[in-house]
């Protein structure tokens, strides 16, 4: 079951699968993300580690982050997703005094007790019955819905911090060994990279090192090291008038050619048509890094 996401700053969605299900491509958005794992599990890979997700858990994740999930140790699985912009909620952010998106940049997994999954799932089935029935003032309802649920969520946070045990905690060796090639891409996407030259740097064989890439994470090392050069290249196209050669060398791409072809692949414009478009009032840069 599927039902009502759109490219509208607010968007809510439930999805129960029964078989076996990996995220095509690698995802990315300029919205801030909230999935709560109703049943099952997955791993989901964000910014540079993977997290095992189970029933009862709740992941917040921030605008522009890499992220995808992939199978764990059931096929099955039931989720809900919402996604919203900043500005859908500013009336009600500043009505209540509190920062509600402080979260979204600590721990971006929150363990659920019995007593708090039954009030978060209780404010789900709600939004999902505004969402359905479509009632006069449902688009409303389901913001101030929303609008509670980051209230718990900040009030949460607060009290509520994540041992550190619990913060370093990988779901096995293998991710483990991938957040650390992740973590080294991350601080390194400019420079010169390839399978070879990363395999070498972790003692490992290039073959290996695609294996356990792609297991991880559900990229390949080539797609990551992409999109990791795109989003930074997103940032310096929006922050500065640097010529495209400039932008295209500042991220690590060999050639202005190159970089126009994987930045257009991903992001659906060219560079210049991406500036363009972040220039323009009310402009929308296109997608960003993902499906």
């Amino acid at each position: 079951m599927s039902t009502g996401m759109t490219d509208a700053p607010f968007q809510f969605e439930t999805v129960s699968r029964s078989g076996t299900f990996n995220m095509s491509h690698n995802h990315s958005h300029n919205t801030y993300e909230i999935y709560y794992m109703r049943s099952g599990e997955r791993f989901y890979f964000i910014k540079d580690r993977s997290y095992h997700v189970r029933p009862g858990d709740l992941v917040l994740i921030e605008p522009n982050v890499l992220h995808k999930t992939t199978e764990a140790y059931t096929v099955s699985h039931e989720r809900v997703l919402i996604n919203f912009a900043p500005d859908c909620l500013s009336a009600h952010m500043a009505d209540i005094g509190l920062d509600l998106l402080a979260p979204f940049g600590d721990y971006p997994l929150i363990r659920l007790s019995e007593a708090d999954k039954d009030y978060v799932e209780g404010l789900l089935e709600r939004m999902r019955q505004e969402q359905e029935k479509q009632e006069p003032g449902a688009a409303g309802c389901m913001k101030l819905l929303l609008a509670e649920l980051l209230v718990w969520v900040y009030r949460y946070s607060a009290k509520t911090a994540p041992a550190e045990s619990e913060r370093a905690e990988h779901p096995t060796t293998l991710h483990r060994k991938v957040s650390d090639i992740v973590q080294y891409i991350n601080d390194t996407y400019m420079e010169p990279l390839s399978l070879k030259s990363v395999a070498e740097r972790f003692h490992i064989s290039p073959y290996y090192l695609c294996h356990i890439f792609k297991e991880a994470t559900g990229f390949t090392l080539l797609e990551y090291v992409h999109r990791m050069r795109v989003r930074e290249a997103q940032k310096l196209l929006m922050a500065t008038r640097l010529p495209m050669t400039a932008v295209a060398e500042r991220v690590g791409f060999e050639s202005g050619t190159h970089f126009g072809r994987v930045f257009k692949s991903v992001c659906g414009l060219s560079p210049l048509q991406y500036r363009k478009s972040a220039a323009a009032p009310n402009g929308s840069p296109g997608r960003a890094p993902g499906p």
